[in-house]
């Protein structure tokens, strides 16, 4: 097996291509009292940790720039011990932007809100608050008729994490508040105000939104797919559910979904919208195919929807192997570095997934062993460079598939190199994929304090350094013009148009 790959993902709408920026701000503050120690212990962990486990190391610190790293480190180390979290946030992100690899980042570990009931409000906190049930929305919606704002009604971010409603202001009226009605977001309750949305003289939407941990940013925004969506720059697409949009899944076409599904485009094509490779989604993904197994056995076409997809766990694509299989398919391997950290994360990864993909876990205890008699250096998990995977039969069903690629990473990216060897699969994109897969199989721990976590990848490619895919990524086979609103339908309409 190529190896297990874990994407770790820190996303909620964040990120476009599920990769968010290498450091985001900490959710909690270190006492002042400490804050020297707090913050050098912090410091010196992230580069111990990195210097000693990250995979990419000897690829990436080389003679000709060694000294630049070190003076990085020791410029950043001396301005640490006074600053802020917010400070030492971009400071790490200096620091781990030398490597420019996605996979290697900090990210910040948030402290969870009181838990409160769906549906009640919120009680009072030093957050902006307006207390307000569904029901309570959808009455003020209603008394309004038709001096309604468009952005006025019941959205949602992220598939269900917030339903939030918009409404104006009382005593501002060009002012619209976004107020959370539901949430599973931890630091999120009921009842506080997710956005401050004003329209500005061109008719755009400015908003001052509130990140997960509460910090505030000043953000544009705009109304997309004709009123269904609100496009929030940085953070995502927020969808309308009231009121109720004739056309439910065009959001979903123009913009990534945040939700596994499987649907008919029309009787010819269906459509299949993967967000990521979550090992969560292992089952979902598995049940969905077999409860659309009838289904997906007489349909000629089939587009697969990878837009966005942050990437996760091999294991997790492989149901969809045999609806595209035509033949052999060769993949190159990798090599690990080993190490004590590196082992024992390992060992975790194998003990959480072993219930759910017991033949990934035992693969991973095998490398595991061979990790443990190497510290030190890399060592190859294969016999072979290469491995050759064949299965018993080619399915007629179906026939074409198109696979929509834009900003697809890491695991994303190594189902992208085994389904462009199909002859039935054509990539297409209106961008190229994300670049984030050469150094994979991440692995991360928090830092001392526990305000932020590391995370770096403890394999590299073979493919190095003759086919690299970071960063560039890689390019559709047929690219969609820029100017295509609906890339789903266009390759449907594409897949329908070929014949045999």
């Amino acid at each position: 097996m190529r190896g297990f790959g874990t994407f770790l993902t820190a996303f909620s709408a964040l990120a476009a291509i599920g990769v968010v920026s290498p450091v985001i701000v900490a959710a909690q503050q270190a006492p002042p009292a400490d804050r020297a120690t707090t913050n050098l212990r912090d410091f010196d962990f992230v580069i111990d940790k990195v210097t000693a486990n990250y995979a990419g190391w000897d690829s990436k610190v080389t003679p000709t720039n060694r000294a630049q790293l070190s003076d990085l480190t020791a410029r950043l180390r001396a301005k640490v011990a006074t600053v802020s979290d917010t400070e030492l946030a971009a400071l790490l992100a200096e620091w781990v932007d030398f490597f420019k690899d996605r996979h290697t980042r900090v990210y910040a570990q948030s402290v969870p809100a009181p838990a409160v009931a769906a549906g009640a409000v919120a009680p009072p906190s030093s957050y902006p608050s307006r207390p307000l049930t569904e029901a309570q929305a959808r009455a003020r919606l209603g008394a309004l008729g038709k001096a309604r704002d468009p952005i006025e009604g019941i959205w949602r971010i992220g598939s269900d994490r917030y339903r939030i409603a918009i409404l104006r202001n009382a005593r501002k009226p060009r002012i619209f508040s976004a107020i959370v009605l539901t949430t599973t977001a931890e630091n999120w309750r009921p009842g506080q105000i997710k956005a401050e949305i004003q329209r500005d003289a061109k008719g755009g939407l400015q908003m001052l939104y509130r990140t997960g941990a509460h910090d505030e940013e000043n953000v544009a925004a705009q109304v997309v797919a004709g009123g269904a969506a609100i496009l929030v720059t940085g953070w995502g697409t927020w969808t309308r559910d009231l009121p109720e949009v004739v056309d439910r899944d065009i959001v979903a076409r123009q913009y990534p979904s945040d939700e596994l599904f499987l649907k008919a485009l029309s009787p010819k094509t269906l459509w299949l919208r993967i967000p990521d490779f979550d090992p969560s989604r292992a089952a979902p993904l598995k049940a969905l195919l077999a409860a659309h197994k009838a289904q997906i056995d007489k349909t000629p076409n089939l587009v697969i929807d990878l837009r966005s997809n942050g990437g996760g766990s091999d294991f997790v694509y492989e149901p969809i192997l045999p609806l595209v299989y035509t033949r052999p398919v060769y993949t190159i391997g990798i090599e690990m570095r080993a190490s004590q950290d590196n082992l024992a994360l390992r060992r975790k990864i194998a003990d959480d997934i072993r219930a759910e993909a017991p033949a990934v876990a035992a693969n991973l205890d095998i490398q595991n062993k061979q990790m443990e008699g190497n510290f030190g250096g890399y060592f190859r998990p294969d016999p072979l460079p290469f491995s050759i995977d064949r299965l018993p039969t080619v399915v007629p069903y179906p026939r074409r598939v198109a696979v929509l690629i834009d900003g697809a990473g890491s695991t994303a990216e190594q189902f992208l190199l085994a389904l462009r060897q199909s002859g039935k699969v054509t990539l297409m994109g209106q961008s190229n994929s994300a670049g984030v897969l050469d150094f994979a199989n991440v692995v991360g721990m928090p830092t001392p304090s526990g305000r932020y976590r590391v995370q770096w990848a403890t394999s590299r490619t073979l493919r190095l350094p003759g086919d690299p895919v970071d960063p560039d990524g890689i390019a559709p086979d047929i690219r969609i013009p820029a100017g295509e609103k609906d890339p789903v339908t266009h390759a449907a309409k594409w897949l329908e148009r070929q014949v045999d």
